[in-house]
């Protein structure tokens, strides 16, 4: 094995009442040798609050977020889940991405199996750097709009203020919101579903380090989540 562990840091959000359920190594093996060097997971509120710091047992093979958090997020609102990963890069041939199961509880909405959010969070791509060079997107499908939508997104810096921008495009117009994020806090930009008559067509995240993004999409009547999708990088 290698004496030299990699590091694989992720993050999510938990909200109360939410079945959820992360696989912590989807990479599996006939021989199980593909386990976690480590596992760290922390938890914090929307200012940035720390709830949790704990150490997994790195042969864990499912990791039950209601159950780990379920009280906190009824006492603090929803949490950013961070996972600090380490693993031996000899037995895993790419890194060892997490997955997840969610639905909420007593919903008739279908439940989602997303990709954690590998996040590179509190140090620009370059040293110095000061333009918005980090680059996610994602496309809407044309059709009409039934859910709310909005942009969740966290900052996993331990000491430095995210500033980003949020675009929407509606058929060539463009809609800017600018977002400053504490180190550790998150926040949700809610997405108007049209503008002059267009649809949603478009959004883009622009910051100076990649932050925790993930687009959701809500039944109005009963606020169940239909859509937790993260952004994807396209120039960096």
């Amino acid at each position: 094995m290698s004496s030299e562990p990699a590091a694989l840091m992720s993050a999510t959000f938990h909200e109360a009442g939410y079945a959820h359920l992360v696989e912590l190594v989807h990479q599996k093996d006939a021989g199980a040798r593909r386990q976690l060097a480590s596992l760290r997971v922390e938890a914090y509120d929307a200012a940035g609050v720390r709830h949790l710091d704990t150490r997994l047992d790195p042969r864990q093979e499912i990791l039950d977020l209601e159950a780990l958090l379920g009280e906190a997020c009824r006492a603090h609102g929803r949490l950013l889940v961070v996972f600090d990963a380490r693993y031996d890069p000899a037995i895993f041939p790419y890194r060892p991405h997490h997955y997840a199961y969610l639905q909420r509880r007593g919903s008739a909405a279908p439940p989602l199996y997303y990709a954690v959010n590998a996040t590179l969070g509190g140090v620009p791509d370059r040293i110095g750097s000061v333009a918005l060079n980090n680059f996610e997107s994602y496309l809407f499908l044309d059709r009409p709009v039934t859910e709310r939508y909005a942009l969740a997104l966290g900052n996993l810096s331990r000491f430095a203020t995210a500033e980003a921008q949020v675009i929407s495009y509606y058929a060539g117009v463009r809609r800017t919101e600018e977002v400053r994020l504490p180190p550790k806090a998150h926040t949700e930009i809610a997405l108007a579903p049209a503008h002059d008559g267009h649809r949603l067509g478009r959004v883009e995240l622009k910051a100076l380090f990649r932050l925790t993004s993930y687009i959701v999409g809500r039944r109005p009547r009963e606020d169940a989540l239909v859509l937790f999708d993260h952004l994807f990088t396209y120039f960096k």
